[in-house]
């Protein structure tokens, strides 16, 4: 019976996540920064998969928030 080849590195990057979801993203930066969360992409962060928060600030202002999924850290 022939082994169906495994992917180890996806499986290696997926274990090494801090955010797992764009669930997870969404609620770290609108903790951060209050408002209304509009729209979460999954997207690459400095090369590093993440996500991109599009967020409705208290204030009325439109921001775009990254948040890299391998080590948490959100930028503005």
């Amino acid at each position: 019976m022939a082994k169906q080849p495994q992917n180890n590195r996806q499986d290696k990057q997926q274990t090494q996540l801090v955010v797992r979801s764009g669930n997870q993203a969404a609620q770290m930066v609108k903790s951060r920064y209050g408002g209304k969360v509009l729209k979460v992409d999954n997207t690459r962060v400095n090369g590093a998969p993440g996500y991109r928060v599009k967020l409705l600030t208290e204030n009325g202002r439109i921001i775009y928030v990254s948040v890299n999924a391998s080590n948490g850290q959100i930028n503005h």
